[in-house]
């Protein structure tokens, strides 16, 4: 596993950053109909929480989780966001609870982005449906995760629903990646946690032009 680091943090979180910038210099090698298209929402940094947290119109029980969980402690302030905290949404508190527990556990934990792995290890110029076509988006994940499993030498279930494609998608490519021929990224931003990028040979041959690693 090779890790980058970025020294100097940045107006927008850097990991969101260094996604953008190696995806970039991995499309570069990429014929055009295998191209990736990187869509993500983007994570403010951790200042922004904190003024979510502080913002007058914040909910008490947010600001209570904000202490619990991020370790920040609510100044109350005149509100300065139009729907003040309204970042504090469940699947957030959720993420940000199961990473101090994995803490507590001794566990390593990494971000990862289901959709950029499926985008990564599908087939040229294999069509990827959103998950909004539903049906056609699972039935599209269930052949990449097949032949990822026959890859990797695991049976591998068939999912049942986008969410089960998105969590066995996870698995395999890191186990791909972890083998002797590949190579996965440990991104790990300034302040803004890390990031696990599990990587075909070709693709981190590619990124390490831009990380300065090579492919041990």
């Amino acid at each position: 596993m090779r890790e980058l680091r970025r020294e100097t943090p940045a107006c927008e979180r850097d990991i969101d950053t260094m996604l953008r910038a190696i995806v970039a210099r991995i499309n570069l090698v990429r014929s055009p109909g295998a191209r990736i298209q990187l869509s993500m929402f983007p994570t403010p940094p951790l200042e922004y929480f904190i003024r979510c947290a502080a913002d007058a119109k914040c909910k008490a029980h947010l600001g209570a989780i904000a202490h619990t969980l991020l370790r920040i402690t609510p100044r109350r302030s005149p509100a300065t966001l139009r729907n003040g905290g309204w970042i504090f949404t469940r699947f957030m508190l959720a993420g940000f609870a199961v990473y101090h527990a994995l803490e507590r556990l001794g566990v390593e934990a990494f971000e990862a982005y289901p959709y950029l792995a499926f985008s990564l290890w599908k087939s040229g110029a294999e069509p990827l449906p959103p998950k909004s076509a539903r049906r056609a988006a699972l039935a599209r994940r269930r052949k990449i995760i097949v032949r990822l499993g026959k890859e990797a030498g695991i049976e591998v279930p068939s999912p049942a629903t986008l969410d089960e494609a998105d969590a066995a998608a996870l698995t395999l490519t890191a186990i791909a990646a972890s083998s002797a021929k590949r190579g996965a990224l440990a991104l790990e931003g300034a302040c803004s946690g890390r990031f696990l990028l599990p990587l075909r040979p070709e693709d981190f041959d590619a990124a390490g032009a831009l990380t300065g690693r090579s492919r041990a």
